[in-house]
């Protein structure tokens, strides 16, 4: 096992393990890397320059300069940093990693002149996006909120892991256990659940996961919509040009798909259990007759374990009626929302009410 405690900026960014973090994660990589800097914040300063170096290098040399390219970026660079900082020596490399590994000693100094504003920014943006890791402990289920408007229902010894804004091409989440996911549609952006060697794929849908570290098996059962299913070794392979050429299977309502770990292997089907898609909180009837949407927002916020942020001034004297029997979570505010013309987003962790004041 490496030592990383005494590395470098230019340790950290040449090393393999942690560039596959950076430029190509997995699940594996990401949850070694999270723990280690929770093991080591002391260590948080190193790791965030190390990650904005490598995104540096990697655009700048991700077309393969020639040997030659690299040691007139590198002299010139050496000679910049020389004027800055005396006249410290820098050796130059045969090896062209090593080469990128001694252009990152002298961009942290230098970083205005290597790439652009835009550049900066982007950068700056991932090494800020921070991953939530959220456990439940308790008997009852866990609603989570995601920043895209998507709820996930953890079951009883459930954890996700998941950024707090969803950045880049995809939405991905990592799950342990078993969880319930109702996905905000987004056609440019697939909600990607990377759970025990598998990868399920959705747009924007309502399915359950059942992922769980001592079993042998890994269980996908869609409510409604459409998902795909991948081993995640197969779906490493895929891009968007050669989609169908990946070993995966597409699921519609009512069907599941039960995964071998043991050999990688996908089997397709009715679900058996129909029950599994019924959760105890949301099963559980609620019967409102001209009740004050305030009260109806408190309730569910009680039953969900969230906050419900609003204007009470706003919405005082808004009555509501309603029964709400197996709708999730999103049904329920979508409901309450147009009976009163308000609509509502998630902030944080926490539904936010926009309204005007309720219709009469």
């Amino acid at each position: 096992m490496i030592d990383y405690s005494k590395y470098t900026v230019e340790e950290f960014a040449t090393d393999e393990h942690f560039r596959q973090w950076i430029l190509d994660p997995s699940e594996e990589t990401v949850v070694f890397w999270d723990n280690w800097i929770k093991q080591n914040p002391d260590k948080q300063s190193t790791i965030n320059q190390a990650i904005e170096l490598l995104l540096t290098v990697y655009e700048r040399y991700k077309d393969d300069l020639t040997d030659e390219q690299v040691e007139q970026d590198i002299s010139l660079l050496v000679e910049l940093a020389e004027a800055q900082i005396g006249n410290s020596r820098l050796s130059i490399f045969i090896n062209p990693l090593l080469k990128i590994a001694a252009v990152l000693v002298l961009i942290s100094g230098l970083s205005w002149f290597f790439y652009s504003q835009n550049l900066r920014d982007k950068n700056v943006a991932m090494v800020n996006v921070e991953m939530i890791t959220k456990t439940n402990h308790a008997d009852n289920e866990m609603t989570v909120l995601l920043s895209d408007g998507s709820v996930a229902t953890l079951m009883k010894g459930g954890s996700l892991r998941f950024p707090n804004k969803f950045e880049g091409e995809s939405r991905k989440v990592y799950l342990k256990g078993e969880a319930f996911f109702d996905v905000a549609k987004n056609p440019a952006k697939p909600f990607l659940v990377f759970a025990n060697e598998t990868v399920t794929k959705v747009l924007g849908t309502s399915f359950l996961i059942k992922a769980v570290d001592t079993e042998s098996t890994v269980m996908v059962v869609v409510k409604t919509g459409k998902v795909s299913v991948y081993p995640e070794k197969d779906y490493a392979t895929l891009s968007e040009k050669n989609d169908r050429e990946v070993a995966g299977v597409i699921l519609s309502p009512n069907q599941q798909v039960v995964f071998n770990r043991k050999d990688s292997r996908l089997e397709k089907g009715i679900v058996e259990n129909p029950d599994m898609l019924i959760l105890s909180t949301t099963s559980q009837e609620l019967v409102f007759d001209d009740q004050p949407v305030a009260e109806v927002l408190r309730t569910l916020g009680e039953m969900y374990g969230i906050e419900i942020v609003f204007d009470k001034e706003t919405l005082a004297g808004c009555p509501i009626s309603t029964i709400f029997k197996e709708e999730t979570l999103k049904q329920r505010m979508n409901a309450i929302c147009q009976a009163i013309g308000a609509t509502y987003e998630v902030v944080d962790g926490q539904i936010i009410i926009n309204s005007k004041g309720c219709l009469r």
